[in-house]
């Protein structure tokens, strides 16, 4: 099997884990479980970070893809996937920034002596983490079909 797709196809599952535990940590802070909040979040970033490492050991060893033989179809998915990471990693930027404002806060330490955490820090974090899980989700749903698109070719050139 080809290498490239079988980097593509492990990146896949990483961006699926990814999601799932960023669907998990905004459930965990909805029910007010702020400790496995943070611990799903702290997850879902090394994800990212181990995606980012993994890609850069990918172009030097085995480079960029033959886009010549894309379609313009397939150009223009890969082209919104990668809005979509944009997306993501911005706006979990943006959310992690936030953190550092509610650390001592009764939101996250749940005592009552600590102070009550700013409402526009909140309103910040969630819009952004938000922003960030769709960002994730729809990033992911894009990738199945560049991966799609690359077994075809694959497929489509050993049939020839």
């Amino acid at each position: 099997m080809d290498p490239k797709l079988i980097f593509w196809t492990l990146a896949l599952a990483d961006l699926g884990a990814l999601c799932t535990f960023a669907i998990f940590g905004v459930r965990f802070a909805r029910r007010g479980e702020i400790a496995r909040h943070k611990r799903a979040m702290k997850i879902a970033t090394a994800l990212v970070f181990t995606f980012l490492g993994a890609y850069m050991l990918k172009l030097r060893w085995l480079g960029r893809e033959d886009m010549s033989v894309w379609s313009e179809v397939d150009v223009w998915i890969l082209r919104i996937h990668e809005v979509f990471v944009l997306q993501m990693i911005v706006a979990g930027a943006i959310a992690w920034s936030q953190v550092r404002k509610l650390r001592s806060t009764r939101l996250v330490t749940h005592d009552p002596a600590d102070p009550l955490p700013d409402t526009q820090t909140v309103r910040l974090h969630r819009l952004a983490g938000r922003t960030a899980v769709v960002g994730a989700v729809l990033a992911f749903l894009m990738a199945i079909g560049i991966l799609v698109g690359m077994y075809g070719r694959v497929a489509g050139a050993s049939a020839t």
